[in-house]
């Protein structure tokens, strides 16, 4: 399957319209409140649209005006539109009271003249997208993306965090999107997978009694449920990874280790997208991969660090890394 080659985006939250390529390595950056939040939220919208769990979503997150850009007001509709390098997705969202529904969406794949050959629609003015029960081959072929997209956020390391709870061993089917399924699903790669060794001891602990995930810390804890993400086996890992501020509560090694790995799966076949305030995690990725976030005039602004910006700091990038220039103000996406 392609990963995203582009998305455009218009009337979601602070996003008032957005047109960004995609590459296989995408690091938001920028400051509070700048919408790095609000981009990685349409992941989140198109998987629970995907799942048909959508009224639940928009009754949960804030009805109609906690989606449309500046409220119901002034907008009443949503659009989202994903590009591959042979497909295309396209979804419309309308207000209905104070609800949102379906006005339309669509798939269709590029013929080689780069146009769109069949562009069936899936749903019109409905609640919940048929997109998961289509059996349109196009359609089919199309939705593999929204079903190998998935969004992780790993923030609930608290004694109440689901991963250190008792859970059914039968919850393995894939990582849940906070890890709470962790246990069985690190049990289950441990049995069906002859290439997977799990060994997992404290190096004080002479008995090797083991010890509860309760006394981890809050870093290890984060750490854990990213590597399990990320080294998971080819398989079963999703296609595109999206992952909310990763580097909160890790070491400075950690951080080294987590962007290595993060470079091997997308050398593998992997999209991933992250966001991030960490100037350590920040340093140890390229320009090419960076998006940064400004918020300016009531509206988010999301632009591909490229080749005309990176000649202009040629000199400055030829010493320094890419999160202490951003540190220094030199990238936007600091606080005004």
């Amino acid at each position: 399957m392609d990963n995203l080659s582009h998305i455009k985006i218009k009337d979601f939250k602070s996003i008032k319209e957005l047109d960004l390529e995609m590459k296989p390595i995408n690091v938001l950056i920028g400051a509070n409140d700048s919408g790095k939040n609000n981009f990685i939220s349409v992941f989140r919208l198109l998987d629970t649209f995907y799942q048909r769990k959508l009224q639940i979503y928009f009754t949960k997150s804030g009805r109609a005006k906690g989606f449309l850009h500046f409220g119901s007001s002034t907008t009443d509709e949503i659009s989202i539109s994903l590009t591959l390098k042979r497909n295309k997705y396209f979804v419309r969202f309308i207000r209905d009271n104070d609800t949102l529904i379906i006005n339309s969406d669509s798939a269709g794949f590029y013929s080689q003249i780069s146009e769109i050959d069949y562009n069936p629609s899936i749903s019109y003015n409905s609640f919940e997208s048929d997109t998961k029960n289509s059996t349109k081959p196009i359609i089919v072929k199309s939705r593999g993306y929204l079903e190998q997209c998935k969004l992780y956020h790993f923030y609930d390391t608290s004694e109440k965090a689901k991963f250190k709870s008792s859970q059914d061993i039968d919850n393995n089917d894939f990582l849940w999107s906070d890890a709470g399924n962790l246990a069985p699903f690190l049990l289950r790669l441990k049995k069906d997978n002859k290439d997977v060794l799990l060994r997992w001891q404290h190096k004080n602990d002479l008995e090797g009694a083991g010890f509860s995930a309760n006394n981890l810390s809050d870093g290890t804890a984060r750490f854990i449920c990213m590597v399990t993400l990320f080294l998971q086996p080819k398989d079963m890992r999703p296609k595109t990874i999206v992952l909310d501020e990763p580097g909160i509560g890790l070491h400075p090694d950690a951080l080294i280790v987590l962007s290595k790995t993060i470079k091997a799966v997308v050398n593998d076949g992997s999209q991933v997208i992250i966001s991030t305030q960490s100037v350590m995690l920040a340093n140890c990725f390229e320009p090419d991969d960076f998006i940064v976030v400004d918020y300016e005039n009531g509206e988010s602004k999301f632009e591909r660090f490229g080749k005309d910006k990176q000649e202009a700091l040629k000199e400055w990038l030829e010493n320094y890394q890419m999160g202490t220039t951003w540190e220094e103000n030199l990238l936007g996406g600091m606080p005004k």
